[in-house]
């Protein structure tokens, strides 16, 4: 199902309003594959996304009104994704060493690049080989290799959810998103629902800096941003840095909206 996607030859176009490496990678599912992930996309509701997050009905947090299925949760990643034959498989595709060397070929000096002011991990990527999670079992293989990890989970926003501006913690090389509109949506909404980028230069190598709502309103009020549109197919992402701050604008569809999305994240173990 999803096994020419590491064979096909992909144009990677990076966004100029962005001051961190933001892009998209148009048209990297076909229709077929695109819908067989929609048709299959688990359906949870309130109930459930609570159990998941328990910080769900917090009004003090930015993960008020969220659930995302991930690894952490191995029973709920089992039933929702390792059980299901389309997902299964998306995930081993994803997960697979050709996908993570397709990625940190196209992004490596970027990624050099961007961790210049993070000086172990800048000296991680220059001085070793970068190969996809296996474990090193000898001195010698921690030496030379660096285990890049990859996650995939399926994220859920609720109607009046948002998250407030942050970078990322240092284990984060790239994300990339994948979103599944509803098929009602303007275009006014779509262009408006997809994640929010600030061109700050404010340093935050760590992630550890917005801490309440006040704070997220005037770190925006003070930062000129721009928001990829929430649309099918495409992959969209960014590369970790200290300044690569971003968001997603609390929204208002209906009582009934959720905003759904993938996030693949590659991670240095």
């Amino acid at each position: 199902m999803f096994d020419n996607i590491l064979k096909n030859k992909l144009s990677i176009n990076f966004k100029k309003e962005s001051n961190c490496y933001t892009f998209e990678i148009p048209n990297f599912l076909s229709e077929e594959q695109y819908d067989l992930l929609d048709q299959n996309f688990p359906k949870i509701g309130i109930d459930e996304a609570s159990r998941i997050n328990h910080a769900f009905y917090d009004t003090t947090n930015q993960h008020q009104l969220k659930a995302s299925i991930t690894e952490l949760d191995p029973d709920t990643y089992t039933k929702y994704i390792l059980s299901n034959k389309v997902l299964d498989e998306f995930v081993n595709t994803i997960k697979s060493a050709q996908f993570t060397d397709f990625l940190l070929k196209n992004f490596y000096y970027k990624i050099l690049k961007s961790r210049i002011l993070d000086p172990k991990n800048f000296l991680k990527f220059l001085l070793r080989k970068n190969r996809s999670y296996t474990k090193r079992k000898s001195k010698i293989e921690k030496f030379l290799f660096n285990e890049i990890y990859t996650t995939v989970e399926w994220v859920y926003q609720f109607n009046g959810a948002e998250l407030w501006p942050h970078t990322d913690g240092k284990k984060k090389i790239l994300t990339i998103l994948i979103y599944f509109p509803d098929k009602d949506l303007s275009d006014n909404q779509i262009n408006s629902l997809g994640t929010t980028f600030f061109n700050s230069n404010k340093f935050n190598i760590g992630n550890n800096v917005i801490s309440s709502k006040d704070q997220a309103a005037d770190f925006k009020k003070n930062n000129r941003s721009f928001t990829i549109p929430f649309k099918k197919k495409s992959l969209f992402g960014f590369i970790k840095s200290h300044k690569s701050w971003h968001s997603v604008e609390k929204f208002n569809i209906s009582k009934t909206f959720i905003r759904k999305n993938i996030n693949i994240n590659l991670l240095l173990v």
